[in-house]
């Protein structure tokens, strides 16, 4: 018997909507039926004829099974939403919502109709976060920085919802503690909201992470150092590698031995979209569902608070 596909519809399709909608049309299991822009120049760009088109998001919902929301994070409410009450599926980019008000309501939604919430933190999928997962037991102290070039296109937002919201995410799911404290310093510097911020969480295991992120860097660069009793982890997301250092114990003149791990690259993005696709399908649960997506918009909130 054949497997019916699932019919997605992709909103936004804007600088990575563009990506999403790449990953939806080559994956297997679903067919893009529709895409949704307000910008009808992003909708008379060279996309497959068979794949519907229009500016107004509503017109969709009686032929798609799923949608894959890539708006402004201002609009991520109202249209997920509307998908959810009318019983669809909704992946939507991080932030999953501008306030955790609006978070618990689509998730509430999501559950009294018994549909996937899934937020988009891609690096979740990054193939160095199963070895984190697995090893890293009783972190005491926690490095990150993540640094990117600018990029108007995501102003819209502060550079705590724009790049941090990944840290905070990572952060959370290692240590799995509930958090005492958090302080904060961050400056406009050459957009109307926080460019560069410096956060430091302080945990009820007396675990401290201190978080750097820049929106106007000279280079992209995202690292993380993670601390444990006799032994350190120095990851990059960026090359997927792992330098493991831990206390030796065979040679008196040196300190740390290290192992280094290098994972081959893989398509985050695609594994996002092919996660959230066999989720819809009941054959997987979400890496990031929108509980998660929820507690990440909740720190973030706090912290723009403090800025």
């Amino acid at each position: 018997m054949k497997r019916k596909k699932l019919n997605i519809g992709v909103i936004g399709i804007g600088y990575l909507g563009k990506y999403h909608l790449q990953k939806f049309i080559t994956n297997r299991n679903c067919k893009t039926t529709w895409i949704v822009d307000l910008d009808s120049n992003n909708l008379s760009q060279n996309i497959s004829d068979s794949i519907k088109k229009t500016t107004k998001y509503k017109d969709i919902v009686k032929d798609v099974d799923a949608v894959s929301i890539v708006t402004p994070t201002k609009d991520h409410y109202q249209i997920a939403k509307f998908f959810l009450e009318n019983k669809k599926h909704v992946l939507i980019e991080k932030p999953i919502t501008n306030t955790v008000d609006q978070a618990d309501k689509l998730i509430t939604i999501a559950k009294k109709n018994k549909l996937i919430l899934q937020a988009g933190h891609l690096e979740r999928f990054n193939p160095v976060m199963e070895r984190l997962n697995n090893e890293i037991m009783k972190p005491v102290f926690i490095e990150v920085h993540r640094l990117a070039k600018f990029n108007p296109r995501s102003t819209d937002v502060n550079v705590i919802f724009d790049l941090m919201i990944h840290d905070i995410d990572i952060v959370t799911s290692l240590v799995k503690k509930k958090i005492k404290k958090i302080s904060a310093f961050g400056k406009k510097i050459i957009t109307n909201s926080i460019d560069i911020a410096n956060v430091r969480i302080e945990f009820t295991d007396d675990c401290v992470a201190n978080l750097t992120s820049s929106r106007i860097s000279q280079k992209n660069e995202r690292k993380i150092r993670i601390f444990e009793k006799d032994k350190y982890y120095s990851v990059d997301f960026m090359n997927s590698n792992i330098k493991r250092y831990y206390k030796s114990s065979l040679n008196r003149k040196k300190l740390f031995e290290y192992k280094e791990f290098n994972y081959k690259k893989t398509d985050a993005l695609k594994e996002e979209i092919n996660n959230f696709i066999l989720s819809c399908m009941r054959k997987d649960i979400p890496k990031v569902d929108g509980i998660q997506g929820r507690d990440a918009v909740k720190i973030a909130t706090v912290i723009s608070k403090l800025l």
